[in-house]
């Protein structure tokens, strides 16, 4: 017989719906009753060769169709092993998915369908693709299980992982243990913008979301080159705005800094590279040996500037120089710094302390001008 020409499109959940399709008997019987009449039979009772196996639902639709090379039955045709399986999968009578796989198996009259070595799912619908070497498909409970590593792909993401869960009801997909994604851009020349590391990741394709409740590690890469890195307990990610948000013990490492960073919260707008941080946000720069705390700190990366606001402190470990203020704009390039509001500056040697509204310089070197007409106070302690 025939065979279908398959068309592998690009993309991630092409077996997300392949649970759809199997899941009803066909009501004249076992499905085996559809094996195609043109088939050719070696044994009446073991197995038939280029045989066609259709599954269709009570109302007469058509829930899944395969193509192998050879079926082998057990005595009580209970269970059908396949050779060289190639099927469609549907729902409401259209064609969803089609799937191929070098072994496959149908037990529970049709109910359960394993798929077993290079396995191949194909969304035609919505360009989504899975690679791997075992599918357990559960119709009964709109669930697909894939184990022992699984590889996809979709105009919006690339992942692996050693496990997936697929929610077709739901529209989600879960990956499971060593789990890596990249985000896809609609150029294929241009690179992926983020890549995400966890135990587990929940991808909504629709919402064109990425959700962990597990800790993560989020990377932008330019050029094959990681530039930025941020950890924590928890992330979303938002595809179609290319945001990512972080929350729990966050610890961030600004490459082109050097900077390291830790906040409770962090807000990545990665187009345009700025990365928004809250709640106890503390800031080190190992070479110039300055620490930065504040209530809230923005990094605006392409322009090499970090602006702190609320109870600032910035302290020169060289000097033991600390400056205090409302506001505090700091250039990572020359690492120069500009202190706004209720400014209070001090330092050991010579021991004094300033205060005025406004202050400027390198707090590393101790070359701060404050300033702030009449209101500028200086403090010397003497040294007896």
């Amino acid at each position: 017989m025939k065979r279908p020409v398959w068309w592998l499109l690009a993309g991630i959940a092409g077996f997300v719906a392949i649970a759809v399709g199997v899941r009803t008997c066909s009501p004249s019987g076992s499905w085996w009753e559809n094996a195609a009449d043109d088939s050719e039979q070696i044994d009446p009772q073991l197995t038939l060769r280029n045989v066609t196996l259709e599954q269709r639902d009570e109302s007469g639709n058509l829930l899944w169709k395969v193509d192998a090379d050879e079926v082998t039955y057990s005595a009580n045709q209970e269970v059908a092993n396949l050779v060289n399986p190639e099927g469609e999968l549907y729902q409401d009578g259209e064609l969803l998915y089609r799937v191929r796989a070098d072994q496959g198996i149908i037990r529970e009259n049709g109910q359960l369908l394993f798929l077993e070595d290079n396995i191949v799912a194909t969304g035609i619908q919505n360009e989504m693709v899975i690679n791997g070497q075992n599918l357990e498909w559960q119709p009964n409970n709109k669930l697909m299980i894939i184990r022992n590593g699984l590889t996809g792909r979709h105009p919006q993401v690339r992942a692996q992982a050693d496990e997936a869960y697929i929610y077709d009801g739901e529209q989600r997909m879960e990956f499971l243990g060593n789990v890596i994604a990249t985000t896809v851009t609609a150029d294929p020349e241009v690179e992926p913008w983020i890549k995400l590391q966890s135990d587990t990741l929940q991808w909504r394709w629709l919402d064109e979301t990425l959700e962990t409740d597990r800790p993560i590690k989020v990377e932008r890469l330019e050029d094959g080159k990681v530039m930025q890195v941020l950890t924590g307990q928890r992330s979303l990610v938002e595809l179609d705005e290319a945001r990512a948000t972080i929350d729990g013990d966050v610890q961030g490492q600004l490459l082109d800094g050097p900077l390291t960073l830790t906040a409770e919260k962090a807000v990545w707008e990665v187009n345009e590279q700025i990365i928004q941080a809250e709640q106890s946000v503390r800031v080190v720069n190992p070479e110039e040996q300055v620490t930065i705390t504040a209530q809230r700190g923005q990094f605006v990366l392409e322009e090499q500037v970090a602006v702190f606001n609320q109870d600032v402190v910035a302290i020169a470990a060289r000097n033991n120089g600390r400056l205090t203020t409302n506001r505090l704009r700091w250039n990572l390039e020359d690492q120069t710094v500009l202190a706004e509001g209720n400014v209070a500056y001090q330092q050991s040697n010579p021991q004094l302390t300033i205060r005025g509204a406004r202050a400027q310089g390198r707090i590393a070197d101790q070359t701060v001008v404050v300033d702030g007409g009449d209101r500028v106070v200086t403090e010397i302690v003497p040294n007896f």
